[in-house]
């Protein structure tokens, strides 16, 4: 059955109140009923590429940006801003001829990106709800962070420090009137990432407006890929193409040509063709950029460089919607050349145990970056070429007794789990004042401990004591050798007070 969900919501609404804006505060629609919803059929049913269209100030376009989103599987459509943009973001739904729970999204840039906000904020402008996401960078302005939009979009905006307008209008009863404008200070929002606290997400960048074209010079690598990250995830679920299974695959066919078939050719098929992939192993800065340099890196200097004795176990995966971050628990015996963790370094015969973190980064499909990390003053100390007790003069004159490096003991803290210590994975050792805390805790307790045991005694003997002096029950407890009894009637165990060291 089609059902016209915003004829239902006209014909519910008072004659008065139709073609106005209406301000979302609180929405309890899950959007499971979405009939638009592209997980409404099953992933068996045929269905077009989903349809993104990019809107911009100008007619020239960052095409790297545009390249990206075709190489997720999206059928990309630019649109500039013109005198007749609003005309056209009125008739997207009508634009191509969608399919059966089919539906298209928008990454507008710009005044664009504030049209596209102002516009698919009022519930009456997304016809048919064909508008499943809307991803806003760097408006110069946005509708009411206190106000929701309509549940059938997923939208996210992406906001530079600074001052942004903010489009307000009086509200009566959820019908909205006048508009009026005011500024709102963008902060660094909360944590570290950026979340800023609105009705719709929002996140904030310390880059000025631009930071995500490649072709301006505003653009700055890191706030744009943080940025891509978090669109491709939203566009993802937006028209369901969220499954883990196809990222988890593609990474474990580069693990197994890296460790187990030493396949050149495998590996460098699960990189990209469209960018030049990189992999950078940040302790030595080993590594490669492009297919050639990945081609001649690891087939010259690392699948022939590993030890036969060379285990790698996975303690935890995490699986995002374009990248992948593995912990790994590495042992080997340092029976070789290995430049990509120990350059220069000829064989120790001395055994190693790591923690390696691998943070892999996909662009359609396929590995487009890779960074590696691990303790390398760890890797040192195991074969020999750092000796924590080693202390430089300069350093032992300002009270340092030794190096904060722990050796192969925190790789196999972790992985046991701390089940081989009764401290769990952390001891603080290397932490002067964590153990004298611990000896002042121990003896206060001890101390508390026999000034209750001399305060029951003396109530003891204080209460226990019949008219002539005699201590009633003295016979009996001799006799039985047992000491207090229990409530049960069963013998009570001695107390005993915590010993240093316990």
């Amino acid at each position: 059955m089609n059902v016209d969900v915003p004829s239902v919501i006209k014909a519910a609404l008072p004659k008065e109140s139709r073609n106005k804006n209406v301000a979302i505060l609180k929405d309890n629609w899950t959007g499971t009923m979405n009939h638009n919803d592209p997980g409404f059929l099953s992933d068996d049913f045929p269905r077009n590429p989903p349809k993104l269209y990019i809107a911009g100030e100008d007619d020239d376009f960052d095409a790297d940006t545009l390249m990206a989103w075709r190489a997720e599987g999206f059928d990309v459509e630019y649109l500039s801003l013109g005198a007749g943009f609003m005309h056209t973001l009125g008739a997207l739904h009508q634009k191509r001829k969608l399919g059966p729970c089919e539906t298209f999204g928008i990454v507008a840039y710009g005044k664009a990106a504030s049209l596209c906000l102002e516009h698919y904020h009022v519930l009456d402008n997304n016809t048919e709800l064909k508008l499943g996401c809307l991803i806003a960078y760097y408006p110069t302005r946005i509708p009411d962070p206190n106000t929701r939009f309509p549940s059938a979009i997923r939208v996210l905006v992406h906001l530079p420090v600074g001052q942004v307008k903010v489009l307000k209008q009086t509200q009566m009863v959820g019908i909205q009137g006048k508009k009026r404008t005011t500024k709102l200070t963008v902060d660094g929002g909360v944590g570290v990432g950026g979340l800023l606290p609105a009705g719709y997400p929002c996140y904030s960048y310390g880059a000025p407006a631009g930071f995500a074209e490649h072709d301006l010079d505003e653009y700055d690598g890191i706030c744009a890929e943080l940025a891509w990250s978090r669109s491709i995830a939203t566009a993802r679920r937006a028209f369901r193409m969220d499954s883990p299974s196809g990222v988890e695959a593609t990474v474990e066919r580069s693990a197994h040509a890296k460790f187990h078939s030493r396949s050149a050719k495998q590996l460098l098929s699960t990189f990209t063709a469209h960018d030049a992939p990189q992999v950078t192993h940040v302790p030595t800065l080993s590594g490669a950029l492009g297919r050639q340099e990945l081609q001649d890196f690891y087939s010259d200097y690392f699948l022939g460089d590993n030890p036969p004795s060379m285990k790698v176990t996975l303690l935890s995966r995490t699986i995002g919607l374009d990248r992948v971050v593995d912990e790994m628990f590495v042992s080997f015996k340092h029976t070789q050349d290995m430049p990509w963790i120990l350059p220069g370094v000829p064989p120790t015969k001395k055994r190693v145990e790591i923690i390696i973190v691998s943070i892999v980064t996909l662009r359609g499909g396929k590995l487009h970056h890779e960074r590696v990390y691990w303790d390398q003053a760890s890797v040192l100390a195991q074969i020999g070429l750092l000796d924590p007790k080693l202390v430089p003069q300069a350093a032992q004159e300002r009270g340092v007794r030794q190096l904060p490096v722990v050796g192969g003991k925190a790789a196999r803290r972790v992985f046991s789990g701390g089940e081989d210590s009764d401290e769990g994975e952390a001891d603080n050792e290397l932490i002067r004042d964590w153990e004298d805390e611990d000896d002042e805790e121990e003896e206060d307790e001890n101390e508390s401990d026999e000034e209750e045991e001399e305060e029951e005694e003396e109530e003891v003997v204080g209460e226990d004591v019949d008219e002539n002096g005699v201590e009633n029950g003295a016979d009996d407890e001799v006799k039985s050798g047992a000491g207090k009894l229990s409530l049960d009637g069963e013998p009570a165990l001695p107390r005993k007070g915590k010993a240093n060291g316990s």
